[in-house]
């Protein structure tokens, strides 16, 4: 399996109907944690015996929050079970690919803050997120597709996350357009950054090219701040010619800032985008 274990560490709340593996990668970024491990969830469709029937893949970040309640100190996404909800519906199954992020708040929140963008913040430090876009495009992804039943093409591939992955799968849609038919876009930190810096981030990459997108923000507590910025991003979209088809928005004042939340949009999120 080149690699790629099965994940049976007991207790665990990974669907019985599909199979998790993973895999420790070594990833050269700009913080200490340079072992990263990678999340691959098969669905109950998958048929090792049968290389012609081919799947669609979601990257996704926050892979430990994504599959199991015990990796995940803030509750999980519960993506197998959605995933396997679909297969019941009749829908195509999907390959969900969760990459793991540093164990430090400062070092994640770094890893995927854009480069090119500037911190609110004075004086802090820049961060370094072209290293994580190259490490899914380049390295993660050409591995996922060497051993597992993958759909390689764009048509086929879709990327997402929460918070800061929000902005992460934002801005890895506008970096590799060629890569990537949508971005799910979960309450996207995009308030960090200033205004001026993300507009002009926004003007010199916009193409009607780019990937769908979706976005999705709350209201409760600290998720408030999410609200504005999230807003004003899905309207840029509109006003420069993307069609309300494949930008979606949902605001749900009623919702934390937490995976729970998420979960609960995430079906109708890719329901919506990948069609």
């Amino acid at each position: 399996m080149n690699g790629y274990t099965l994940w049976d560490k007991t207790p665990n709340t990974v669907s019985e109907k599909g199979k998790l593996f993973t895999k420790v990668f070594h990833f050269e970024t700009n913080n200490e944690f340079k072992d990263r491990l990678v999340r691959v969830y098969l669905p109950s469709t998958y048929d090792f015996d049968n290389p012609n029937k081919r799947f669609k893949t979601l990257y996704m970040f926050d892979g430990k929050n994504l599959f199991d309640d015990y990796t995940s100190f803030v509750g999980e996404w519960k993506i197998d079970e959605i995933v396997e909800s679909l297969i019941e519906e009749g829908k195509d199954g999907y390959i969900v690919i969760g990459i793991d992020a540093p164990n430090e708040d400062v070092a994640r929140t770094l890893e995927m803050s854009p480069d090119s963008l500037k911190p609110k913040r004075r004086l802090a430090p820049k961060g370094y997120a072209s290293l994580l876009a190259n490490f899914v495009v380049n390295i993660v992804k050409p591995d996922i597709d060497n051993t597992f039943y993958t759909l390689k093409e764009r048509e086929y591939t879709g990327i997402g996350g929460s918070s800061m992955g929000g902005i992460m799968s934002f801005y890895m849609g506008l970096e590799y357009p060629q890569v990537f038919k949508y971005c799910l876009n979960f309450s996207p930190a995009f308030f960090l950054f200033t205004a001026s810096s993300f507009k002009k981030y926004l003007d010199s990459h916009f193409s009607l090219d780019l990937p769908k997108q979706y976005f999705f923000v709350g209201g409760v507590g600290f998720e408030g701040v999410f609200v504005k910025t999230t807003i004003e991003t899905y309207k840029y979209f509109l006003e420069h010619g993307f069609s309300k088809d494949d930008v979606l928005f949902v605001n749900d004042p009623t919702k934390e800032h937490n995976e729970k939340s998420w979960s609960q949009y995430f079906k109708a999120a890719i329901e919506g985008l990948d069609k």
